[in-house]
Order: C-alpha cells, then sequence, then structure tokens
C-alpha cells in the first residue's frame, strides 16, 4: 500500500468532501480517501498493483477536482489564488454594468423600449454575459461535469444548472424581443458566489498560516558542542550540527550516523515491524526510533516540521473512532444535492402550468439558494479556529478532529514521572549497600549506562554523579517501566526498580519511605546500592487536579514505585492509583475504562516515553513535552509541559467550541428551511439568492471565528505557554 497527499484546491462545501472521500468506492485499486478540509488536502491510500498516483490524479481532474503538490510552506492569508481574484473581478464588472443596464430598462419604461436603446442594450447585456458563463463561471461547470461524469453529485451541480438556467431563459426573452432577461441576476449571482468563495479561501488561508507559524512543535533533541550538549528546539537544527539520539527517541532529521550502534523501529514510516541495524558511516533517514543504547548523528537536512506532521498522520497511527458531529455532515450532504435538484423540478412542475415565470424564478432560486456549505463550513471553521488559540497557549494538535475528543473527556488518566513531576530538577540521594559504594570508576560505568536513556530518572543520576560517562557501553537494554541494563568498560551495570531485580527491598535493609522513587544498581550481580529520587509536583498542578476533578474522574498509573502514594492521596482516590506498571499494564488499564458500564471517554496523559500503547488505546493521547525529544506519533497532542496547568481551560474550552458547532448546525438548518420556503413559492429571485447564499457561509464564518476567541479569553486566559 502506498500514500499519497495532495492539495485540492477547488473543494469548498460538505458534498465535495462527501463525494471525494468516496473514492475508493469509483476507482480500483484505492483502499481510503481521507480529506483534510482547512487544509484542502486530500489523503489517498492505493495498492501500487492495481493503480498509481497518475490514475488518480486523472480521476481527479476529470471529476473536477485537480490535484497540486501539497507544499511545504504555508502561504500568508493574502496569498489568495490570483485565478479567483481574476474571476470575481470579470464578474464584478459585469453584473455593475448589466444592473445599471437593467435599472434604464425598469425606469425607462415604454419610452425606453420605443427609443430603440433597448435592443442595443440586451445585445450588450448578452456580449457581457459571456465572459461571466465561460471564465468566471468556469470552475463551477468543470466541478458539475467532473461529477457527474464520474457517476456522482457535488452542490456545485444545482448551482451550475441554475446558472446555465437563467441564461438559457435570458437568451429566449432576448431574441423574442421580451425584454434584456436576467443576465443583472445571473451576472450578481456568479459575483456573489465568488466573494463567498474568496472569503474561504482568505480565511483558510490564514488559519493554515497560524498554525505553522505561530503556533509550535515543542520538541527538543540534545545537541552536541565542542564544549558542552544542550537541548535546543528541533527547528534550530542545521546542517553539520553533532546530535544525540538517545534510547526510545526519534531521530529528528535525514544524518550520518557517527558513533553507537543503530538499532531503529521505522513501522512508523515504512509498516515494517522489524527494526534496522545501522553501523557508523551509515546514512539514516528522519523518523525511525532508537531502540538500543544512545547514538549520535551528523545532520545532513534540517528538520522540516511537515515531515513530523506526516509522521504523526501516518495511518499507523491513526485512530479508529467514532467521528463525532463530522458523520452527520457527510450523511447530510451525501443526500443534499439529490434532494435540492428534486425540491427544484418540484417547484416548477407546480407553477408552470399556471405561471411560467414563477415557475422559472421558482426552479432556479431554489438551486441557488439551498446550500450544505454553512453547515459544512461550520466544523472547519470552528474547530479549525480553535486548533490557533490551542496552539498560542502551548497544544498541538493532529487535526482538528482531536478538538472534538477534547470536548468529549470525562476520564483523565496521568503518568507520574515527567508528567505531574518535573523531568529534571529531581533531588537525589544515594544509599550505598554494606560493601558497595560508589568508587570514581564505578560513577563512570553507572552514568554511562544511564546516559543511553531519555527517562528523567536516567537523565536525574547523570546529573547526580557528575562525571565523565564511561564511553566503552555495549548490549544496552531498558525494559519500559522497569529499568535499564549494559556492559560499560567490561562490567555489566543494571539500574531499575526493585521489580526488576526480584526481590522485596526489606529482605536487604533498605525500605521503602514515603515521597521518595527508588532506583536500584548492581554491578556484575552484585547489589551497590540505591539512588533515592524526590521531586514535588510541578508549579500549578494541585489546584489544575482540583480543577480538572469537578468535570474528570481522574486516576494515576504509574512505573515507579508506591513511595509518593500519600503525596498523591489528596488528588487521586486510592483505587484510582496504581504504581509499578508495565506499558502493557497501562493499555489494559485503559480499555478497562473504557469498557467500564458508562463507556468513558478517556484521556491519557504521559511523558511519551514508556507511555506510547497507552496514548493510542485512549481516546485522547496527550504527549507532555519538557526539556528532552519525546516525541510520540501515537499522541493526539502534544503538551508543553509549562502549559499543564492550563489542561483543564483547554478541555473546557473544547467544549464551548463544540457547542458552537452545534450552535452552527442550528443557524444552517434555519437557513435552509427559510431560503427554501421562499424560493419554491417563487417570491425569491436568483439574485436575491445569489446574495443570501454568501451571506449564510460568512455568518457562519464570523460566528464560528468570534465565538470561539470568545471562549478562548474566558477559557484559555490561565493556561501557559
Amino acid at each position: 500500500m502506498k500514500t499519497a497527499h495532495l492539495h485540492v484546491p477547488d473543494m469548498h462545501c460538505a458534498s465535495c468532501v462527501a463525494f471525494l472521500e468516496r473514492m475508493p468506492s469509483r476507482v480500483a485499486g484505492v483502499e481510503a480517501a481521507q480529506v483534510d478540509f482547512p487544509r484542502k488536502r486530500l489523503t489517498v491510500r492505493f495498492d501500487e498493483k492495481t493503480t498509481d498516483l497518475a490514475d488518480v490524479r486523472t480521476w481527479l481532474a476529470a471529476a473536477g477536482f485537480p490535484a497540486k503538490e501539497p507544499r511545504n510552506d504555508v502561504p500568508s492569508p493574502a496569498g489568495v489564488d490570483r485565478l479567483l481574484l481574476a474571476r470575481l473581478a470579470v464578474a464584478g464588472f459585469a453584473f455593475g454594468n448589466t444592473m445599471l443596464l437593467a435599472l434604464a430598462h425598469y425606469l425607462g419604461g415604454e419610452e425606453f423600449m420605443e427609443s430603440g436603446l433597448e435592443s442595443a442594450f440586451a445585445v450588450y447585456t448578452v456580449v457581457l454575459a459571456v465572459p461571466v458563463l465561460v471564465f468566471s463561471g468556469a470552475g463551477y461547470f468543470h466541478s458539475a461535469w467532473g461529477a457527474l461524469r464520474s457517476g456522482g453529485l457535488t452542490m456545485d451541480v444545482p448551482v451550475a444548472l441554475g446558472m446555465l438556467t437563467l441564461a438559457a431563459r435570458s437568451t429566449w426573452e432576448v431574441t423574442h424581443g421580451m425584454g434584456l432577461g436576467y443576465f443583472d441576476s445571473l451576472a450578481g449571482l456568479v459575483f456573489f458566489l465568488l466573494i463567498g468563495k474568496w472569503y474561504q479561501a482568505r480565511t483558510h488561508a490564514g488559519l493554515a498560516y497560524e498554525r505553522d507559524y505561530t503556533s509550535f512543535f515543542p520538541l527538543r533533541v540534545t545537541r552536541i558542542r565542542p564544549e558542552s550538549a544542550e537541548v535546543v528546539p528541533i527547528s534550530d537544527l542545521a546542517a553539520g550540527d553533532r546530535i544525540r539520539v538517545h534510547h526510545g527517541e526519534i531521530v529528528p532529521a535525514d544524518a550520518l550516523l557517527a558513533s553507537g550502534h543503530g538499532l531503529l523501529d521505522r513501522s512508523f514510516v515504512t509498516g515494517e515491524s522489524i527494526p534496522v541495524e545501522y553501523l557508523p558511516g551509515a546514512e539514516v533517514e528522519a523518523g525511525g526510533r532508537q531502540l538500543g543504547g544512545a547514538i549520535e548523528l551528523i545532520v545532513r537536512t534540517p528538520t522540516h516540521a511537515s515531515r513530523l506532521t506526516r509522521l504523526w498522520n501516518a495511518e499507523a497511527f491513526e485512530k479508529d473512532r467514532d467521528r463525532g458531529l463530522q458523520g452527520p455532515i457527510e450523511r447530510i450532504s451525501r443526500h443534499f444535492t439529490a434532494a435540492v435538484l428534486l425540491i427544484g423540478i418540484g417547484a416548477f412542475a407546480w407553477w408552470y402550468p399556471t405561471d411560467h415565470g414563477l415557475a422559472w424564478n421558482a426552479l432556479t432560486a431554489t438551486w441557488i439558494v439551498a446550500c450544505p456549505c454553512a453547515l459544512a463550513l461550520s466544523l472547519p471553521f470552528t474547530y479549525g479556529s480553535a486548533l490557533r488559540f490551542l496552539g498560542r497557549k502551548g497544544a498541538y494538535l493532529k487535526n482538528s478532529m482531536v478538538v472534538e475528543r477534547m470536548a468529549r473527556v470525562n476520564v483523565c488518566v496521568f503518568d507520574k514521572t515527567g508528567t505531574l513531576t518535573p523531568a529534571s530538577g529531581f533531588t537525589c540521594t544515594f544509599t550505598p549497600l554494606e560493601g558497595g559504594g560508589l568508587t570514581e570508576d564505578r560513577r563512570g560505568r553507572i552514568a554511562g549506562v544511564a546516559a543511553q536513556s531519555a527517562h528523567p530518572l536516567s537523565r536525574a543520576i547523570v546529573r547526580f554523579l557528575d562525571t565523565p560517562p564511561a564511553s566503552d557501553v555495549s548490549n544496552f537494554m531498558e525494559t519500559p517501566g522497569l529499568g535499564t541494563e549494559a556492559t560499560a568498560d567490561g562490567h555489566r551495570i543494571r539500574l531499575g526498580s526493585s521489580a526488576f531485580f526480584g526481590f522485596d527491598p526489606c529482605t536487604i535493609g533498605l525500605p521503602d519511605l514515603p515521597g521518595t522513587t527508588w532506583v536500584y544498581v548492581s554491578e556484575d550481580d552484585v547489589p551497590l546500592g540505591r539512588f533515592g529520587l524526590a521531586k514535588p509536583l510541578r508549579t500549578g498542578i494541585a489546584p489544575e487536579l482540583e480543577a480538572l476533578g469537578t468535570t474528570c474522574d481522574l486516576h494515576l498509573v504509574s512505573g515507579d514505585s508506591d513511595g509518593d502514594r500519600a503525596a498523591f492521596a489528596a488528588h487521586f482516590a486510592q483505587d484510582h492509583m496504581h504504581f509499578q506498571q508495565r506499558p502493557e499494564d497501562k493499555m489494559a488499564y485503559i480499555a478497562a475504562l473504557q469498557n467500564g458500564p458508562s463507556r468513558p471517554s478517556v484521556a491519557m496523559v504521559g511523558d511519551g516515553l514508556n507511555d506510547a500503547g497507552a496514548l493510542r488505546a485512549a481516546d485522547l493521547g496527550v504527549a507532555v513535552v519538557e526539556d528532552l525529544y519525546a516525541f510520540s506519533p501515537a499522541s493526539d497532542l502534544i503538551l508543553d509541559a509549562r502549559a499543564l496547568p492550563g489542561f483543564s481551560g483547554m478541555l473546557r474550552f473544547a467544549r464551548e467550541a463544540r457547542k458552537t458547532v452545534l450552535l452552527l448546525f442550528g443557524i444552517s438548518f434555519l437557513y435552509n428551511v427559510l431560503g427554501l420556503s421562499f424560493a419554491v413559492q417563487g417570491t425569491l429571485t436568483p439574485l436575491v439568492a445569489a446574495i443570501l447564499m454568501p451571506i449564510s457561509s460568512l455568518t457562519v464564518v464570523g460566528v464560528a471565528l468570534g465565538r470561539t476567541a470568545w471562549a478562548a479569553k474566558t477559557d484559555l486566559r490561565q493556561s501557559g505557554s
């Protein structure tokens, strides 16, 4: 299977989305098609043995949706298609002139008709109408014809038919000397439709621009300088930089392996589950997760956020979830166009025997005024705007539908280390066992093994030892949630919990103490002692947990020992706290909650290191990122650790966004019911219908953006950034 991402600029309504997502039923070899409406992007998965990308492009072009390569850079909000602006200008010029000619006809009366000017004006209006149909309205005709050829219906079909009906009727009236026809209405129809399309395009560009340039991808990597190592944002990487990638971290850029043994899981990129080995000197592509010890690489190509976004949206991490409000939109739009066509024909048949003019008005007005665009725009503009505000506050969402899942969360499950407690700044002590202790050589060997891991406790031990790590480290292995082991300078070093060693701490005279996490260490199977690591909650977490507890059921699952149970008792019920949990235990716990009697929507909040399985299993996976590169493609939301104290406000904001979408559903329904009720009576002229159609879209966009901005000021004002 191959996946392709295409830019389809001509999609503009819900029926377009539904039509494109039904591509698998129309094109042999296409397995799935998914639309990202705010970005006008189509993701197609197809079988290369049956079809290829050229066939997909050909079908799209024939269907009226020519595809382009997606841009890595995002145009500014002002970068709207020039062709659209040219079509708008031509339609506006024609509309202004035909309206002036029609005004002379309406006000001149019999004297105007007898003067002979009416015939000249009629010819002039026909001349003005030709470029409107052939150039300004070409996009609608092309799209409608492509949809009909492909056996489908989009909203462009009734619009194109409405244009042709107006043109045919007007031409008949002009040729029979019955007046100037309705060319003014035709030009106005195209002009106002294009205004709506221009406004949508400009707003789409604005949302995409803000998401890519003013929000952030809060990921960092260790860059090695001659004098020291520093943690930097991946966006700061340049060709030639030397970086260190620890166990569990993802290679952020195309690079050359400088030292260490690369063992990369590339299933995120290729789907292949067998790790690939790399030796020094080998070229390494971005996207693989290191499974062995730490490796050092030399960057060849700087990181592009778009690569990580594509990895994040990889099919392997798509969640099979109820699509919430998107489902009703697609079901309605699927049948909307056919219903509009039938209603228009029915109104025409009803009025034609008694009033030909009224019948034509009813037909054209019905086909023009009815539109699911307001319905289609409500969700992408509301949730797209929500993405922008959340990004400003330190939350980067995979896509707009994550807002929908945030709104439904009523259970929050937290990891402890690196999530509720910081990944750095631990208070660390060492307690030796009899005959053990830390010689200088041992300190270097232990630091060498701990430095291979990206786990916060391992990094805290390295800082505590404060000695050059041993360079000869091999056979590194990490058991998630338990510990690590490797050979350093010929000695076997093990670091981990008591469960990793398989003993009860009390049996060796080192009982657990409240508020401390213990990491035991041995050399060549001889216990040396244990590190005691303590860290209070992050600043602002205590009131945040209290706020979350008013709307969500809170749980704590941690791979550490239960020494901190008493410290968290004020925030979590005793039966909701579980320690010494392996990754598979966390996944099972999430599944048990989801399958409970009330079928809750569960959010898993973790540091992205040992929580990938739980993040993927949860309805909402939140990866908290601090000072290390812990990107997890399984997450739905990457959250800057400084913004965690505002997570409850983000959930409230998402719920308000969902309420906004429901409000806009009601506005759209009311508009269509009222518009159609007047149109079928013939009391709505085609020109008025053409004005109302974009006004409905502008109303939806205005309410979506305005109400979302208001909710952001109310609910996100205390979120960190």
